[in-house]
């Protein structure tokens, strides 16, 4: 099987599997009662069982060399990674893991993975999946429908029932076998559609109507229904209806109570007051059975009710992150446990808090005082000290992880819903840090996640669109500025968000699984670039292109660059490949003979950004990198801090010994090339010599050949600016109308014409965009401006230059202007 890439190990380990054992094994495996296949190291499908491909919905060969990833969600890929590793260190590992079926609905399995192993080295593992999605589902319900039954079964006439439309299924309590005179093992086998035979036909359609109104977002719903169809519809009842959510589960409830008069002569059972009937009936819908905590339903509405009397109030999105791997590991009754004292632990902590719990352990908490956010800091701080409790349950010692995402009511039109979830967009912020902690949500954050969002659904067409293009960026001599080198820098021209800085867009792509059709694209573009100018007669030098882990990591990938150069017949001394010293520290087998083959075939290879990892130099000898790239934040030391110097000087001593020259990228001024040249140093590269240029600009530079140094005029300003403190937002682009938050803004200067404003966020200019800003500490009518050109500075911000729509407006911000203070740049937006 060459699809399989080896991997070192020390030892052979009890429980796992021999690659001949595996291959003699192949009539066992196809008629395995469950799903069974292999995995290469890289995480792709070698082989599989026919019980894979009809438990996910695949026919034919389509899984083969799929990725497991394709299957999970993202969080779920982030989750398994750890898992994972563990088999390919030798582990035998059993998890649970959701899984997407061919037709979009997900299935919950338990999964084993083993390793595989020839002549005792690991060359992928053995999995075998049995799907519990049932049973799951079954055992939630029965806890959900456990609480129910035992309440209902102590109020006389009164029965309920639980659809879920996903699934068309139905749950009848027991006490509808009295209400419709059947048994309960017919009551058992009652569906949908039978179920409406039980009412009356002229009363039918308005029950479908009020099913309807639950599924169109209607809270709740009421009517009263003749039923019973073997006592001719005579029992009537009265109907009340109610949607909630369980999770990612949609439910619709319905509560049937038998008339206080029946419309027949028969006897019927005596009902209870009204009144406390109607708050057990409540306490049942809308409370969480294991905690007894108010369900996501019943937050929303004390939320409306807030927002409808413009009361002030935060919501407060808390989850402790562990139920999942509790439940699958430990068990569900652990699980319970779990909730039950976390439950607990929250209402001490917050006990003027009204709180609730939402999904798995992921609680929301309310605060109606004003907003007082340093008193909030204080509680989320208190909060956290959760994160080192040890809960003790059952004798096993669990850890939260609690992260606390934080929403002020702005007193705008915003609802309960939208609301609740811009406290789960910070909660995903705060759990993003390296230690779980809380997050204010802010306007900028709206704005960013609309940006990223944006940009996420345009990426996959970006090359089929011609939106992507190259720019090229020189190496040069230290000393002579002889140009030695280029490198290719990946660029997207996006249609409405203008040019989008790599930055943004490049972990998308790793994310988004695009990452090799877009290196294939640059691959072919730089060997077509450099044909180009071999045949125009343009001194050539060697261009590279930056690596991915994945790109390396894939097994085509060598074969993918020998066929590239052939078709162009471009020399494999003019292609160089840079990988970042991330690749390395894994110390992978496959990418140590990948990188072999590389430099057997004749392409040299640059270490990028050395210094930001742990690698050492001597670390290095046993992969056949000829260059190393200084990481830039060796430059932007330099002026800060003296320690630096003794550091460089040791790397690039230490790189002369095992003969790799050295590039010091990010060099922008005379003083930072004179300590390099001190340090004796080789090449370097940045504004000093060139920004990144275009095809056409790059053909002048080689043939010039020699570059002379030029401080650029882009830097970030040092000295104090007067500082008017304001915020931006989109209402137009494109022709479109846009709703979304505000990013913070420093305003500089101002004529009666436009205004000049830096900003920590890359906006589009030139794509029929109108631009909202209001300043800080001053009430007034919105002012409205287009952005008329963006310079990103050194530093990462960029300066705008934009025109008033109303020039009127100027005179606001001119006034503001003279009276403002002096601010440093850098301060203003590391506080914003």
């Amino acid at each position: 099987m060459p699809f399989f890439k080896k991997k070192n190990t020390e030892s052979f380990i009890n429980g796992s599997l021999d690659f001949k054992q595996l291959v003699d094994a192949t009539h066992f495996l196809e008629n395995h009662p469950d799903a069974v296949y292999t995995l290469n190291l890289e995480g792709q499908i070698v082989s599989y069982n026919q019980k894979l491909s009809l438990l996910l919905g695949y026919g034919g060969k389509q899984l083969q060399h799929q990725h497991f990833s394709d299957f999970i969600t993202p969080a779920e890929a982030k989750r398994i990674a750890p898992i994972k590793q563990r088999a390919l260190s030798g582990e035998t590992v059993h998890f649970t893991a959701e899984v997407a079926h061919h037709d979009g609905y997900r299935l919950t399995m338990n999964v084993t993975n083993i390793p595989i192993y020839q002549n005792h080295v690991i060359i992928g593992v053995y999995g075998i999946a049995r799907d519990i999605t049932q049973h799951v589902q079954l055992r939630l319900q029965h806890t959900r429908l456990s609480a129910k039954e035992q309440l209902t079964a102590s109020l006389p006439g009164l029965a309920f029932f639980e659809y879920e439309t996903k699934q068309d299924h139905l749950t009848l309590s027991a006490h509808f076998a009295s209400l419709l005179n059947i048994s309960q093992h017919r009551l058992a086998s009652l569906d949908y559609d039978e179920f409406l035979l039980e009412i009356h036909p002229d009363d039918r359609p308005h029950f479908k109507k009020q099913l309807t109104l639950l599924q169109t977002g209607e809270p709740t719903v009421s009517c009263r229904l003749r039923m019973n169809q073997t006592r001719d519809y005579t029992r009537g009842v009265t109907c009340q209806g109610l949607r909630s959510e369980e999770g990612n589960q949609e439910l619709f409830s319905f509560l049937f109570q038998v008339a206080a008069k029946a419309t027949d002569d028969s006897e019927t059972e005596p009902v209870p007051d009204q009144t406390i009937q109607q708050e057990d009936i409540r306490k049942l819908s809308l409370y969480d059975e294991v905690t007894g905590l108010p369900n996501r339903t019943l937050f929303l509405e004390e939320v409306e009710h807030l927002i409808r009397t413009d009361h002030p109030f935060t919501i407060l999105s808390l989850d402790f992150n562990q139920l999942h791997q509790i439940n699958e590991q430990i068990g569900y009754d652990i699980g319970d446990h779990w909730l039950r004292q976390t439950s607990h632990c929250l209402t001490e902590k917050l006990p003027d808090f009204y709180c609730s719990r939402l999904a798995g352990d992921h609680y929301a908490a309310l605060s109606t005082q004003p907003f007082d956010e340093v008193s909030l800091k204080e509680t989320c701080l208190d909060l956290l000290t959760l994160n080192e409790t040890r809960f003790q349950i059952e004798g096993y010692e669990l850890a939260a992880e609690l992260a606390i995402g934080l929403s002020p009511f702005q007193h705008d039109e915003t609802t309960a819903t939208e609301l609740l979830h811009t406290a789960n967009r910070a909660l995903s912020r705060a759990k993003l840090k390296v230690q779980p902690s809380y997050e204010f949500y802010t306007s900028q954050l709206d704005l960013e996640i609309y940006r990223r969002h944006q940009l996420e659904q345009s990426l996959r067409h970006a090359i089929e669109q011609d939106e992507l293009f190259l720019e090229y960026q020189p190496k040069v001599d230290i000393w002579s500025g002889q140009i030695l080198a280029c490198e290719a820098l990946i660029r997207w021209d996006h249609p409405e968000w203008g040019r989008i800085p790599p930055q943004d867009f490049i972990p998308l792509s790793e994310e988004g699984h695009c990452y090799l059709p877009i290196g294939e694209w640059v691959l072919d573009t730089v060997c077509r670039t450099i044909q180009s100018l071999m045949q125009q007669h343009v001194p050539v030098v060697p261009i590279s292109i930056n690596l991915s882990s994945n790109q390396l990591l894939h097994r085509d990938f060598v074969q993918t660059i020998r066929s590239c150069l052939h078709r162009y017949q471009v020399p494999t001394r003019y292609l160089q490949l840079e990988l970042q010293e991330s690749v390395l520290l894994h110390e992978s087998e496959f990418v140590k003979e990948t990188l072999q083959q590389l430099h057997q075939l004749g392409v040299q290879l640059i270490l990028d950004g050395y210094g930001s990892g742990v690698s050492s130099l001597s670390s290095l000898q046993s992969y056949p990198i000829s260059s190393l790239k200084l990481d830039r934040s060796f430059v932007a030391r330099l002026e800060k801090d003296d320690r630096s110097v003794p550091l460089i000087k040791s790397i690039v001593y230490l790189a002369k010994e095992f003969q790799l020259s050295v590039v010091a990228e990010g060099i922008e001024t005379l003083n930072q090339l004179d300590q390099f040249r001190d340090f004796e140093c080789h090449a370097v590269q940045g504004y000093l010599f060139s920004r990144p240029v275009g095809i056409e600009a790059l053909r002048l530079l080689l043939k010039q050949g020699v570059l002379q140094p030029v401080e650029s005029m882009k830097k970030s300003p040092k000295k104090p600016l007067p500082s008017l403190h304001g915020l931006i937002s989109i209402t137009r682009l494109n022709g479109k109308d846009v709703n979304v938050g505000a990013s913070p803004i420093l305003i500089t200067r101002s004529t009666n014409r436009s205004v000049h404003f830096y900003a920590s966020i890359r906006l589009p200019v030139d794509h029929q965009i109108e631009l909202s800003l209001q300043l800080t500490d001053i009430v007034h009518p919105k002012i409205l401006i287009e952005p008329l050109a963006v310079t990103e500075l050194d530093n990462g911000l960029f300066h705008y230059s934009a025109d008033y729509k109303i020039r009127a407006q100027s005179g606001q911000i001119m006034k503001a202007l003279e009276t403002s203070q002096q601010l440093k740049l850098d301060e203003f937006f590391m506080l914003s």
